[in-house]
């Protein structure tokens, strides 16, 4: 739940590195984050739930990829729009959750090259054009791009990844062509460098604990007409153990604990002279689950933990924790 690089490949590994399903033939399903893959071992499709965070609307979301040793790409689409036309005009609605994206990975002397790209609409948004009257344009939408390389393919006991994200976050209505002022108290942009990695520190026939940290340089910048930026160093440091019951090792156990830890962060608005300087270690959080594998086809998994390792499609109860199930069949 962490992204321990030093962790087993994972179906989040797969689409962040679509060249990964080259060759691979399996059936997944995940009934709580309402997801199923199935790949072909080159063609590969994938059904899931497409979420607005800001107002909880949800889309259906399908992708369709393409993998060969090396090399491996796939398209993603949440569709949610509505056009009416009257007599007064028409009316475009977006609804949220609307969702565009692709990734395309390259492997190349043992490491893997990854670009991820996505625009979301994180909201139902409208676009109202009448005959007579202003034009009214509403914008919830966030542009996220990843670009990334790993030592994964070849690593030993060693693994790390080192990349870059942008993400363009816009919250604004404009009106006849010109944004409206008031309405634009949280427009920005973000880049964040980071590096993970992940290492086996403890390692038997039938045990290992891996330790991981994850460094991220995250900078922000308000857009107008709030005049104010921010500059966060963030650590991520985690723990996983895995034990393997039986001679046959088709029956394993595993446990991860992990937090956040904002060592620095430097936040600056210039409308208001407001300055803020913060250091936060956040609640460390936890997981325990298991795996069972009957012979070589069929895996089924089973985790407990806190919401904040969850993704967004998981089941929460009232008191936090999560349950988190899937099943594969592999031919």
């Amino acid at each position: 739940m962490n992204g321990n690089m030093a962790a087993a490949n994972n179906t989040v590994l797969l689409l962040r590195y679509p060249n990964l399903f080259a060759n691979r033939k399996f059936f997944y399903i995940e009934p709580t984050n309402e997801m199923g893959i199935v790949s072909l071992g080159s063609f590969f499709t994938a059904f899931d739930i497409s979420k607005a965070p800001l107002d909880d609307s949800q889309l259906g979301r399908l992708t369709l990829g393409y993998a060969v040793p090396g090399f491996g790409f796939y398209l993603r689409a949440g569709l949610g729009r509505e056009r009416v036309s009257t007599d007064n005009g028409v009316q475009s609605t977006t609804y949220g959750g609307d969702d565009w994206a692709f990734a395309i990975a390259k492997g190349f002397m043992g490491y893997n090259l990854a670009l991820e790209g996505d625009w979301l609409t994180k909201k139902n948004q409208v676009h109202t054009d009448p005959d007579n009257g202003n034009e009214v344009e509403q914008r919830y939408n966030s542009l996220t791009l990843n670009l990334n390389l790993t030592n994964a393919p070849t690593a030993k006991n060693f693994t790390w990844t080192a990349g870059v994200s942008f993400l363009d976050y816009l919250n604004e209505t404009e009106v006849e062509g010109d944004v409206d002022e008031g309405s634009d108290p949280d427009s920005y942009w973000q880049i964040d460098p980071y590096v993970r990695g992940g290492v086996s520190v403890l390692e038997n026939e039938n045990a290992r604990i891996l330790i991981g940290v994850g460094g991220i340089i995250s900078y922000t910048h308000y857009d107008d007409p709030r005049d104010a930026f921010s500059i966060a160093t963030i650590l991520q440091p985690s723990m996983l153990g895995e034990v393997f019951i039986g001679e046959e090792k088709n029956f394993m156990f595993y446990g991860e604990v992990g937090y956040n830890w904002v060592v620095f962060s430097y936040n600056k608005n210039n409308d208001s002279d407001v300055t803020a300087m913060v250091d936060r270690m956040y609640p460390v959080v936890a997981s325990v689950g298991f795996r069972y594998q009957y012979k070589d086809f069929l895996a089924v998994e089973l985790g407990l933990g806190d919401k904040l390792f969850t993704g967004a499609g998981n089941f929460f109860q009232a008191d936090g924790t999560y349950i988190d199930f899937s099943a594969m069949v592999r031919f």
